[in-house]
């Protein structure tokens, strides 16, 4: 099954038709204007550290540890709640059963960054001031898009979290899209907004989705723009798997 990463990276033809001016213009002018710094101290990379592992355990351990309220030395003072916690997110980022017996012993190094990643996300998180706070949030699937968990879900705004060095890229965004628009056509209510937070850098940028929407698609509102992707991203799969 296409994962939601690989929907917001590619069919480059639906998304241009959907929201033309969804430019690399548009994206440096958003760096550039709408990021905050949230946190304050900023998680630098080492060399011996898996990326994609420890920003999947990163947030894993955010969730456990704020859904169950305890501090974070207590959950690390069990060895075992670690090695749980490690096997579980390598099962999470697509590794088999061989690999989870082999991958999951840390370095000190991915120790250190999923544990300051961690504090800099319940930071972000408290910070907010939120009151209605849902880690990965479920959204039903449509078409060839299967049921999805989006990241991070605060009162009326959906956050997406991106655990990288560089700053946010269209991909982003159109990832967020996908399930601002999967929630509207399957769900009542939508988010209010939405936006995107960076654990490692520190940053964050929040808008309203209709305002955004309405300014990419070149002034459709957000139900004709979110079902007119979602329609346009079957079609175009429908029309490859035939051939």
């Amino acid at each position: 099954m296409i994962s939601e990463r690989d929907i917001a990276e590619k069919f480059s033809v639906i998304w241009k038709q959907n929201f033309p001016l969804l430019s690399p213009n548009f994206i440096r002018v958003f760096n550039e204007t709408q990021i905050e710094v949230v946190n304050p101290n900023p998680v630098s990379t080492v060399d011996d550290v898996r990326y994609d592992l420890v920003s999947e355990a990163a947030f894993n351990y955010s969730k456990i540890i704020f859904e169950n309220k305890i501090k974070a030395v207590d959950f690390l003072s069990d060895k075992n709640n670690l090695d749980l916690l490690i096997v579980q997110t390598l099962k999470d980022i697509g590794k088999d059963e061989t690999h989870v017996a082999v991958d999951s012993i840390l370095t000190e190094n991915e120790l250190q960054e999923i544990i300051k990643l961690s504090d800099n996300t319940l930071e972000f998180i408290d910070k907010t001031k939120g009151k209605d706070i849902t880690f990965k949030p479920k959204l039903k699937g449509y078409g060839f898009i299967s049921d999805l968990e989006a990241d991070l879900s605060i009162d009326d705004t959906l956050f997406e979290i991106k655990t990288v060095t560089r700053n946010f890229k269209s991909s982003d965004l159109k990832q967020l899209f996908i399930y601002l628009a999967l929630r509207q056509v399957s769900d009542s209510s939508n988010w209010k907004y939405a936006g995107l937070y960076n654990p490692r850098k520190g940053t964050f940028g929040k808008f309203n989705v209709k305002n955004i929407i309405y300014n990419l698609s070149g002034g459709k509102t957000t139900n004709e723009a979110f079902e007119n992707l979602l329609n346009g991203l079957v079609r175009d799969m429908e029309i490859d798997s035939k051939f």
